[in-house]
């Protein structure tokens, strides 16, 4: 079902892991050049600037067309005939990019297919709804949305798509009308679940699973994040209620508890993703203790998190250095490509010396004498 051919797909990911370790410092440049050889050509790929220029011109294009034929129409039928057929043609023009020019990840033909998948969506809620209520008519978008971003991904690969259809079923789950509870748990399993299916899919490539490392990111921190019932309050300057309910003290200890499962697994593993996620999710949890106790939070705060992280930092910098040869299994304090151990210091040394310095503040300071007629002392003495 993939357009793009399997041996393709395996030089292109060989070629992205010799880049990777070139720059790591990790393969010298006659080795590299050997290695590019054995590996065999590289299928051709716009870099980054270009492709989301293409897609940004391809996703305007295709949304100005869209809003010019969609306009003027009134019925709900036509409407989803004319968004249908517009995404049938945004499908066909991909297909023949890809087969005709042989583009891969050019950015124009991915936006093509995602405004497809969008266009699919946008004619089945139109379709299927004829004065429902909003929430019936985002269960229809989003169920849609999820159907067509997944064949999308199936077909194509896209990292946006697999992403897109995760986030298309969240919305789904959101727009049941479970209750706050009950959505916040629904949630939160259907991320788990996505999750182990993205890690554990039986006979999945290894560039596919390298390629599904983003959408494990979001799912493995929208775990917690779904739980969380004082998420909102971390933008708020003022407190709300205390949730000490049962439910808000299982989802308080929930919180804490899985983000510490995800460093514990991404450790064992060796997963940046989930090392990223749980550090991230256990430090949105740290800040949501006082909103979760409803205690008023001080503007020393931010300083307190500050200093904790600092010695957190040193304390498991400390550690791996006890290790056998500076290391703990297979992590090392020390970045991979360093010339040394002092590059680092130097980096911030340099950064330091160059960052602007302002002149400390005079302390002879203006006296105003004030006015005694007029406005702004506009016949007394300044």
């Amino acid at each position: 079902m993939r357009i793009f051919p399997a041996e393709g797909e395996e030089r292109a990911y060989n070629h992205e892991r010799l880049r990777d370790w070139r720059a790591a410092g990790l393969l010298a440049a006659d080795k590299a050049d050997e290695a590019r050889a054995l590996a065999g050509e590289a299928p051709v790929h716009a870099a980054w600037p270009l492709r989301i220029l293409l897609f940004g011109f391809a996703t305007l294009t295709l949304a100005a067309l869209s809003a010019l034929m969609l306009k003027d129409l009134k019925g709900r039928a036509e409407s989803a005939a004319v968004a249908w057929i517009l995404a049938a043609g945004a499908i066909a023009a991909a297909e023949a990019m890809i087969r005709r020019f042989k583009v891969r990840r050019f950015g124009a033909e991915e936006a093509l297919v995602a405004g497809a998948v969008v266009l699919i969506a946008y004619g089945a809620e139109r379709l299927c709804l004829n004065g429902s209520r909003w929430h019936f008519s985002t269960m229809i978008f989003s169920a849609t949305l999820a159907v067509g971003a997944g064949a999308a991904y199936l077909r194509y690969g896209y990292r946006l798509a697999s992403f897109g259809a995760a986030v298309a079923l969240g919305v789904f789950v959101g727009s049941l009308e479970c209750g706050e509870h009950t959505t916040r748990v629904l949630l939160a399993a259907l991320y788990a679940v996505l999750l182990i299916a993205a890690t554990w899919w039986p006979d999945l490539p290894r560039r596919e699973r390298e390629r599904l490392e983003i959408v494990r990111f979001f799912l493995a921190l929208s775990v917690p994040l779904s739980l969380n019932l004082r998420l909102d309050g971390l933008l708020q300057s003022w407190s709300r209620s205390p949730a000490t309910d049962a439910f808000g003290l299982a989802t308080l200890a929930a919180i804490f508890l899985i983000p510490l499962a995800w460093l514990a697994w991404g450790a064992r593993s060796r997963s940046r993703t989930i090392l990223w996620a749980g550090g991230i999710g256990l430090l949105v949890a740290q800040c949501s203790i006082k909103p979760y106790l409803g205690l008023t939070r001080n503007a020393w705060d931010p300083a307190v998190l500050g200093l904790e992280l600092m010695l957190v930092a040193l304390a498991l910098k400390r550690w791996l250095d006890s290790g056998p040869g500076g290391r703990r299994g297979a992590y090392s304090s020390e970045a991979l490509g360093e010339s040394g151990p002092g590059t680092t210091v130097g980096l911030l040394a340099s950064v330091v010396a160059a960052s602007p310095s302002s002149a400390p503040a005079s302390q002879d300071r203006p006296q105003g004498g004030g006015g005694t007629s007029g406005g702004a002392g506009a016949s007394g003495g300044y």
